[in-house]
């Protein structure tokens, strides 16, 4: 699953680092998203919603990502 509003950045992280005089790892650190951030993004993924209904990932998302049953109450 891609990014919400994704960037196409016109030169790559080695050509920005060989202009600007760095390592190309230290571009990438620049322009990298806070980790929090992409963890509040991608919590979907992390608590596994399809394990509770008992089916694979593929089949979960073909089905229109269903929400598990609400617990039975007595």
């Amino acid at each position: 699953m891609g990014a919400k509003h994704p960037v196409k950045r016109p030169v790559t992280a080695k050509e920005a680092a060989l202009k600007f005089g760095v390592n190309p790892r230290t571009v990438r650190a620049y322009i990298a998203q806070p980790r929090d951030q992409w963890m509040s993004e991608h919590a979907l993924t992390r608590s596994e919603p399809w394990r509770s209904l008992g089916i694979s990932r593929a089949t979960w998302y073909r089905r229109g990502k269903p929400a598990p049953p609400p617990p039975a109450q007595a």
